[in-house]
């Protein structure tokens, strides 16, 4: 079955029922979770409109719970650093949990988004939610090891399995998120991704930072009952994905344009590489050099605060942290409708110059903002939410467009891999910089990345003036040509 032959004899792309042939027999398809229940013809596919609304419910919980995991890395290390001592706690520990859910995450992201476009969308986000569960309950568990050494390498290990969670969820969420909303809300499927992607990612975190703030205000900041509150939290959300995730169905795109019954030999890879292998690269690089800056830059703001904080008391730290999280989410909101009014291109390079110019300016005068507190932490704050309203907005909502949908998950997971392994390499520099050169180097340093960044953002594609079915079939044209067809067989 080709999806062209398919999409235009059994349906009209539009809300409410499938248009069939009126020559033909009457059918109906419902899918009710993995099953499919036909009348006469199994051409008629698509989910349910509740199902695809709670597919992109459940992509809106399940980003969130990530960007919560991804917030933690904060209040750990105040916890552990007041706990354990500069001396319990060195930096190359420090560095190492934090990028444990990184490295985790870059294994996930590649693992899930190949199984998610070979097998299923939905197989694999039940693995991935059932996978943060374990790990984050593990992790709740870690002020139980003895001796603190032991603690810590546990903590590693445990945030590691959280991390091939949370990265596995980006590419089946990713995919099947766009494929639903190309499925009923085709003209709005650019801010419908950036609000369940990055909004919720970023509005998690100043959410987090306030249950921690509560957490030490009702513990009398009892530090190891903050700690288990905080990931016994974590814990719940994927579990409820896990159950409300039963219930999905693949899309409609998926169902038609997939390799799931093609036998894969090398040539099969050799093929896809060679038709897209610039779309991958350009958006791959663009999507290290943004995470390059990004990731060290949210860490590392606990820290950079802590250390102008007065006293350094914990609960004053909290609330200025909770400040700066909140600042980037204005940013995300306006680059969700920037990605329609002026592209999705052009957000990302005014992300980018904003950028820069904000790195630059914070770099040149932090002994001065280092004295004022408020100043910084708005500064600070808008920097934030540049990259957000640009290349944070956008590079995911690219990395899923510019890919047709049976090869979506892979093209995906490439390109974040690419942006995790940017944040670890990051991680591991801006750490050892601003012990060595001090906290400006790290700004100048973002800020002249960030003039890479706009440069490569040129070359990628302006993916919102892509049709996904047009893209699907130019591939099936493609692969018919080389020997290989795509959809379900009857």
């Amino acid at each position: 079955m080709f999806v062209g032959e398919a999409r235009e004899s059994a349906e009209k792309r539009q809300d409410g029922p499938v248009l069939d042939d009126p020559t033909a027999p009457k059918t109906e398809a419902v899918v009710l979770g993995s099953e499919l229940e036909t009348g006469v013809s199994p051409k008629t596919y698509r989910p349910r409109k509740w199902q695809s609304n709670l597919t992109v419910f459940s992509c809106y919980i399940a980003n969130f719970s990530d960007g919560f995991q991804n917030g933690l890395a904060n209040p750990t290390n105040v916890i552990f650093k007041h706990l354990l001592g500069k001396d319990g706690y060195p930096s190359e520990m420090k560095t190492r949990i934090s990028n444990s859910l990184l490295v985790g995450a870059i294994l996930g992201v590649l693992a899930l988004g190949y199984t998610s476009d070979m097998f299923s969308r939905r197989a694999g986000l039940l693995f991935t939610s059932g996978l943060v569960v374990v790990g984050t309950l593990m992790s709740t568990l870690a002020l139980q090891v003895h001796p603190s050494p032991n603690m810590l390498w546990y903590f590693v290990i445990v945030r590691g399995i959280t991390g091939f969670g949370v990265g596995g969820e980006y590419p089946p969420s990713a995919a099947a998120g766009l494929e639903e909303s190309d499925d009923f809300r085709r003209r709005l499927r650019g801010p419908i991704f950036v609000s369940f992607t990055t909004l919720m990612a970023t509005s998690a975190a100043p959410i987090q930072l306030i249950v921690y703030l509560i957490c030490l205000k009702a513990s009398n900041n009892n530090l190891p009952v903050t700690f288990h509150a905080l990931y016994s939290i974590a814990t719940i959300m994927p579990a409820i994905i896990l159950v409300l995730r039963f219930f999905m169905a693949d899309s409609t795109l998926f169902h038609y344009s997939n390799f799931k019954s093609q036998r894969k030999p090398p040539r099969f890879y050799f093929l896809l590489a060679k038709r897209y292998w610039w779309r991958l690269f350009t958006i791959s690089l663009a999507f290290f050099l943004y995470d390059f800056i990004n990731f060290p830059n949210s860490i590392m703001s606990s820290t950079i605060i802590s250390s102008l904080v007065k006293n350094n008391n914990i609960q004053t730290t909290a609330i200025w942290q909770v400040i700066l999280a909140a600042l980037p989410v204005p940013g995300v909101v306006i680059g969700a409708w920037l990605t329609n009014a002026i592209g999705r291109r052009n957000t990302g390079l005014l992300g980018f110059a904003g950028y820069t110019v904000l790195g630059f300016i914070i770099g040149g005068t932090f002994s001065k903002l280092s004295k004022n507190m408020a100043a910084f932490v708005v500064l600070y704050g808008l920097l934030q939410a540049f990259g957000h309203m640009g290349p944070g907005a956008t590079i995911g909502l690219i990395s899923s467009e510019s890919f047709p949908t049976a090869m979506r998950g892979m093209g995906y997971s490439i390109a974040t891999a690419f942006g995790r392994t940017g944040a670890a390499v990051g991680t591991q520099c801006f750490t050892p910089l601003q012990e060595a050169a001090g906290n400006s180097a790290t700004f100048y340093l973002a800020g002249g990345v960030a003039i890479l960044g706009m440069i490569v953002y040129c070359l990628i594609p302006e993916s919102g003036k892509l049709d996904l079915e047009e893209e699907d079939r130019m591939l099936e044209k493609y692969m018919a040509e080389n020997g290989y067809h795509m959809g379900e067989k009857n």
